[in-house]
């Protein structure tokens, strides 16, 4: 069976797609070293809708209360960033208008924002040197480092030193991490289940959030920050996956590149944080199907962010408590444990020590 692959690694090397959203203009060469932040396409992007639901963003089970929140009218104009609702009191919660543009009308709880249209200049992210130019859209670049891939990403970049903010990989984020000292910091954590920690950590500002797990119904809130947010394992409360946090814990303080994009298609890509650095040999860690010795991690409930090693797929399917037959595997958790989990739960990790 085709597996599923997450990087955790603290050497290798990789080439990543950095692509404008329409055609533009690329303006580096095969072959040139680059920046994080060097320009390498430029193009523009036209005029369209964003419909902002404050009811289901702030999570209000009475609609009406969404007016008393909403601080702008039909007709106004509204820069990046600008706020458009706000509960107030000590810990207010806040949603910001991702772009530019022209409020058209406020109703229901619903704000409906048409943007201006608008130069974008896509940068690098990732020091290294472009080896392959994508006409119109964009570059591949060839980069190295450590690296940790992610379960979900709200679609944002940044940079920042790392600051593990929470004493165990299982740990919830609280209220007390993000003091002065997180600003302009990437906060590592467990978990955080509280949407409230979302927009304080955008009032300080951080440069980004990684999470191990957060629950579902935070997607919105998360979505509606000004700064990129990382889940690593997925959706609930369980926390990191002890690979992942021991890595991220050994990379505290150093400057990371926090990519919450996603791609789809033939060649999709998963949101990740790096810490660049020059690397000899190319880690070829990766595999396409599941086999014996692979190191994996578990991303859906009850085991998710464990752990383990494959002893053997087990032939023809497995019957689970549910009733569902399913291709499984006998996996040797790092505890020495033995657990069958579905094939279909596992990530392949990519990790060197």
């Amino acid at each position: 069976m085709l597996a599923s692959f997450a990087q955790i690694s603290p050497a290798t090397k990789i080439h990543r797609n950095r692509v404008l959203p329409v055609n533009g203009t690329v303006i580096v060469r095969k072959g040139q070293k680059v920046n994080e932040n060097d320009i390498i396409a430029e193009a523009t992007l036209p005029a369209h809708h964003l419909l902002i639901d404050v009811v289901q963003a702030f999570g209000l089970a009475d609609p009406k209360l969404a007016s008393s929140y909403i601080k702008r009218n039909a007709g106004e104009t509204v820069d990046n960033h600008d706020i458009i609702a706000e509960t107030g009191g000590m810990f207010s919660r806040i949603i910001r208008t991702p772009k530019p543009g022209k409020i058209i009308t406020v109703r229901d709880g619903l704000v409906l924002i048409e943007t201006d249209a608008s130069a974008i200049s896509l940068k690098a992210l990732y020091p290294g040197v472009v080896q392959e130019i994508l006409p119109d859209r964009g570059a591949v670049i060839e980069t190295s480092g450590a690296v940790v891939q992610a379960a979900w990403g709200n679609g944002l970049t940044g940079t920042g030193a790392l600051i593990c903010k929470t004493d165990t990989r299982s740990d919830e984020l609280v209220f007390s991490s993000l003091e002065v000292t997180a600003r302009g910091a990437v906060i590592a954590g467990g978990t955080c289940s509280k949407p409230d920690i979302f927009t304080q950590a955008a009032a300080l500002p951080v440069a980004g959030l990684i999470l191990g797990t957060m629950p579902a119904s935070m997607i919105e809130v998360a979505k509606a920050q000004p700064y990129p947010i990382l889940v690593i394992n997925g959706f609930g409360n369980s926390g990191m996956d002890s690979a992942s946090w021991k890595l991220l814990f050994g990379l505290a303080n150093m400057e990371v590149i926090v990519n919450g994009e996603t791609t789809e298609g033939l060649t999709p890509t998963k949101p990740e944080v790096l810490v660049h650095a020059p690397v000899e040999e190319v880690n070829s860690a990766s595999a396409k199907m599941f086999t014996s010795g692979q190191l994996v991690r578990i991303h859906a409930a009850p085991n998710m962010g464990l752990t383990g090693k494959i002893e053997k797929i087990l032939p023809g399917t497995v019957t689970l408590a549910n009733g569902l037959k399913v291709t499984a595997a006998s996996i040797i958790m790092d505890n020495n444990e033995r657990k069958t989990i579905p094939v279909a739960n596992l990530d392949v990790i990519g990790f060197t020590s």
